[in-house]
């Protein structure tokens, strides 16, 4: 795979970055030796460890390097950074894997049938080799919409409640209802009535979901419903590109994007790839498609039978969206590393790095990153770094 030249001194996220990122997350055996010295480098390797982590990809990088020859040759540090990281999303995914059946199982005793949507269903469908390999906050669920207002009250009845807050005006309009929260439970539930919105349905409407569904076993005695192979790619690609805009605005979502590649590697064959160009062809949305698998084929490596890597349209695209994140990269205000450091503080950042469970949710997971930031801080060769980054930002 092409490398591009990069200076060992440059703190900067740069496309390098991007193709190290890729190489490390889905075929770590085929590193060169630049990209492991890079990866062996305290310094060299803060790029692509703060890349990783923007994206939440740090429990797809443990996994991936654990399972690699490398993971023995890499240093204490890195060693238990990547295992703390790992150890937290296998943790919280297991947490939700719980409260996934918790919710369907109310939901199958008043007969209500329901498709577990997108992550969640990877819990249970083997799409992720491990399951802390995907971060997640919420789990949706896919209820008949004859049933939806019922589905929400059967969960209420059991604890979870409404948080309603940006759905007050919206919900007549909406494709799930507010997220569903409850004391204890690990993440919210998301109750979707149209698997995408109204305006994006084209590509894939919620009738030919519930028509090719199939069993998904979710404990010895609770079945649901989940989308076969191929609709799991087109509904990825449809929610990043099409519903958040992915495409219109030139950015690479690469949590989905690494999703794609492991629906795709995991069903192989039982995907039928010129259904899913029949579903983007439909509503005239090929672009999305050609640039999210061009953009899988340069940094995974992954080659299906509709991927077209001479595409020159889809390849600019995807190169146009690196360029878009690199050049992002300007010089910041006086001390803009602390004030990241501060922000990561902020309440939607603790939800979603530290679920809503617990009576004092946000306090509960500010202390914990409070504690960590404390650990940091009494290393000395870790303080020395932080405060050089405080004062060069």
């Amino acid at each position: 795979m092409r490398e591009v030249t990069q200076q060992s001194t440059s703190p900067n996220i740069t496309e390098q970055t991007f193709i190290d990122m890729g190489m490390w997350l889905t075929h770590p055996n085929e590193h060169t030796a630049q990209q492991l010295e890079t990866l062996l480098d305290e310094d060299a390797r803060l790029p692509l460890i703060t890349l990783v982590n923007t994206y939440w990809l740090g429990g797809a990088l443990h996994n991936s390097l654990n399972a690699s020859k490398v993971w023995h040759g890499l240093d204490p540090e890195l060693q238990g950074y990547l295992a703390e990281l790992g150890s937290f999303y296998h943790q919280r995914n297991e947490g939700i894997k719980h409260e996934a059946i918790f919710a369907c199982q109310q939901l199958s005793e008043e007969n209500i049938p329901v498709v577990i949507l997108k992550g969640g269903a990877s819990l249970f469908n083997g799409v992720f080799k491990t399951i802390g390999d995907r971060f997640m906050t919420d789990i949706d669920l896919l209820v008949p919409e004859h049933f939806h207002e019922r589905a929400n009250q059967v969960l209420m009845t059991y604890g979870y409640s409404p948080h309603v807050e940006g759905h007050e005006h919206t919900y007549d309009e909406h494709h799930h209802a507010p997220p569903l929260f409850r004391d204890g439970g690990y993440c919210s539930v998301e109750l979707h009535r149209w698997a995408l919105k109204r305006s994006e349905s084209d590509v894939l409407s919620t009738d030919e979901i519930w028509q090719e569904a199939s069993a998904l076993v979710l404990t010895d005695t609770l079945t649901a419903l989940h989308m076969s192979p191929s609709q799991q790619v087109v509904l990825s690609i449809a929610h990043s590109e099409l519903s958040h805009k992915g495409y219109e605005t030139e950015h690479i979502d690469w949590r989905q994007l690494l999703n794609v590649y492991a629906i795709a590697t995991h069903y192989q064959e039982q995907i039928h790839w010129d259904d899913v160009f029949a579903h983007f062809k439909r509503c005239r949305k090929v672009g999305s498609l050609s640039a999210t698998l061009c953009a899988a084929y340069k940094y995974f490596e992954l080659t299906t039978p509709i991927t077209n890597s001479d595409d020159k349209q889809a390849m600019r695209h995807v190169e146009t969206c690196i360029k878009h994140y690199v050049d992002r990269q300007k010089p910041g205000r006086p001390f803009s590393y602390l004030q990241g450091v501060l922000n990561e503080y902020r309440k939607e950042n603790m939800l979603m790095s530290y679920g809503g469970q617990g009576t004092f949710p946000v306090l509960s997971a500010r202390m914990k990153l409070l504690k960590r930031h404390l650990l940091t801080a009494v290393n000395p060769k870790s303080l020395i770094r932080f405060i050089k980054k405080v004062f060069s930002s």
